[in-house]
This record gives C-alpha cells, structure tokens and sequence, in this order.
C-alpha cells in the first residue's frame, strides 16, 4: 500500500492523453492505450546539432587523454 506521500508525488506527473483522455504519465511520448503522440512535460529532446558537437568533443578529448597516457608510460620506461 502507498503512503499519501507517494500517492501526492504520483499524481504530479499523471494527466489525461489529449486524444483519448485516459491518464498517462507526464514523461511519455505515446499513449499507451490509444497510441495518439504525446508532448513530454518538462522534457526537450536534444539538439541535433549540439549532439553532434558534443559526440565529438567526447572523441577528441578522448583521444587526447589517450594520447597522454601512452606519453606517460613510454616515458617512464
């Protein structure tokens, strides 16, 4: 059995599928029950672009720190 507490915070993140109006949680981007589309509250997909900028960021420094060990170690010989 839920607590009030947990009931209150579960309730914050339910409302009604604007297609069908069954509940459905704030997070979801299709409804479960009829499949209409759904616009999650409080969440934005990702750029396109600023993933791609950052996926490669995350390779170069990647690389770099690679690099640096391997300097490191074969100096240390």
């Amino acid at each position: 059995m839920k607590s009030t507490k947990e009931e209150r915070r579960e309730s914050r993140h339910k409302l009604p599928c604007p297609h069908c109006g069954k509940t459905v949680l704030d997070h979801m981007t299709q409804c479960p029950y009829c499949g209409g589309a759904l616009k999650p509250r409080g969440y934005n997909p990702p750029d396109e672009k600023k993933m791609k900028t950052i996926k490669i960021v995350s390779w170069v420094v990647g690389f770099i720190v690679a690099v640096g060990i391997i300097l490191i170690v074969s100096l240390n010989k």
